[in-house]
């Protein structure tokens, strides 16, 4: 039986943390692996593709990774610098982003290795780094191998240059990974028709409701969206599972489960997002 294998390898937004109360789920900031029969691919740079990296490391038969980010938000991107892969020269690595007005996308990332930011330099980039950019709409999209390709759409709900909503066909299943989006009146139009239907949908649930409303620090206009807006969407876009991700890291491993509790009493169908554990979507 085909099946795709996906780990979640950062999990939250903002910061990566580090202490006891965040064992359970883990630490690290946004970082998922796909594998497909002999194809891996990973969506977002953040401090988790750090460990992504050294699991790829120990699987000889891999020689091209392909990167897909969401945005180019430091929490996104701040694990490339540490991706083992990227300095073996053996290893084609093909990084994929939208195209930002103004500049390339590749010289920010670029930035991470030169000086002052960091004394690995790009000429310390020994795999075959190649950039690709994304148009403004549905893109066409890009083929993994015969059975799994890759779509994505761009939302502008995400101060303040917008991000990338990916969508994995898996034969006739789909899993739709929504980091970084605020949403308060759920998905419309073109987005409902991108996401509906899917058997996984990976969804920004970076606050609970009454943070993101509170009187004292509210977090409306962050461009994250609540535990309520996650669950809302999975209920309207009628979805098969709902993982919750993208924690805030002030949220300890209790909250998370309390956030979880919440959910399940609308859509039973909920899970936590949980560092290094392997799932699988099977045709």
């Amino acid at each position: 039986m085909d099946e795709l294998k996906f780990t979640f390898y950062g999990v939250r937004g903002s910061y990566p943390v580090s202490n006891r109360k965040f064992i359970k789920f883990g630490g690290n900031t946004t970082s998922l692996l796909f594998e497909t029969g002999s194809e891996i691919f990973v969506i977002d740079a953040g401090t988790g593709i750090v460990n992504a990296g050294e699991y790829i490391q120990k699987k000889e038969n891999i020689k091209t990774i392909n990167i897909f980010l969401t945005h180019l938000h430091v929490d996104h991107i701040m694990g490339l610098p540490f991706f083992n892969p990227l300095y073996n020269k053996e290893m084609r690595i093909n990084l994929y982003c939208f195209k930002y007005p103004g500049f390339k996308y590749e010289d920010k990332i670029y930035s991470l290795f030169n000086q002052p930011l960091s004394p690995i330099s790009q000429k310390g980039i020994l795999a075959d780094l190649r950039f690709y950019t994304f148009g403004e709409s549905v893109n066409t999209p890009v083929i993994i191998n015969d059975n799994t390709r890759v779509n994505c759409l761009k939302d502008d709900l995400h101060p303040k240059s917008g991000v990338l909503i990916y969508r994995v066909d898996f034969y006739d299943k789909k899993i739709v990974f929504a980091t970084d989006i605020e949403s308060k009146k759920g998905f419309k139009g073109e987005y409902s028709d991108f996401i509906k239907n899917a058997d996984i949908l990976i969804h920004d649930s970076q606050y609970t409701d009454s943070d993101y409303r509170s009187k004292s620090n509210p977090k409306a206009g962050y461009g994250h969206s609540t535990v309520d807006m996650a669950v809302s969407n999975a209920i309207k876009m009628n979805v098969e599972k709902l993982f919750l991700f993208h924690y805030s890291p002030e949220y300890s491993d209790k909250k998370l489960e309390n956030m979880l509790k919440h959910a399940r009493k609308k859509f039973k169908n909920t899970y936590l997002s949980k560092e290094s554990k392997l799932n699988k979507l099977r045709r």
